[in-house]
């Protein structure tokens, strides 16, 4: 087999890589000079965008499953997406037909981060559900009033 170079196309530093080691998919000499394992790339990286891609993995496993141990149910598609995208740190507006799961997903992700969510619901009835479905998941949420100031 003849060996070749691309350029720009290690994924961990966007540097050159031999075409061997992008075919097992590896990262470059310079990120990794020792060849090992694929499935271990992540425990030996320090920096760089794969190292970011194994961190976006490992945050996604573990909402995922979070999801599906209190909600009973796997991510669905849309949800998949919207996960990656939040773990990513992008900015990003649900936008899905009723009943899809955006309130689920929402909700979700606030019990989950176990911090402050800001969560605005444009109906008080909604957000009383909202505040009852997060004590569900785990959350002590609070709830605000705009009607009883």
């Amino acid at each position: 087999m003849i060996e070749l170079i691309y350029k720009g196309m290690c994924p961990n530093c966007g540097g050159d890589i031999e075409s061997e080691r992008l075919a097992k998919g590896l990262v470059c000499k310079k990120c990794l000079p020792k060849e090992i394992e694929h499935e271990k790339l992540c425990d030996v990286l320090e920096e760089g965008e794969y190292l970011r891609i194994c961190e976006l993995n490992y945050q996604y496993a573990r909402f995922e499953h979070f999801f599906q141990e209190k909600t009973g149910f796997a991510l669905r598609s849309l949800q998949q997406m919207w996960a990656k995208r939040f773990f990513l740190g992008r900015s990003f507006a649900l936008l899905a037909p009723t009943g899809i799961g955006k309130s689920t997903f929402g909700l979700s992700l606030a019990a989950f981060l176990q911090g402050k969510s800001y969560l605005i619901f444009p109906t008080q009835l909604l957000a009383i559900e909202a505040t009852k479905r997060l004590e569900t998941l785990g959350a002590k949420p609070l709830l605000y009033n705009s009607s009883l100031s």
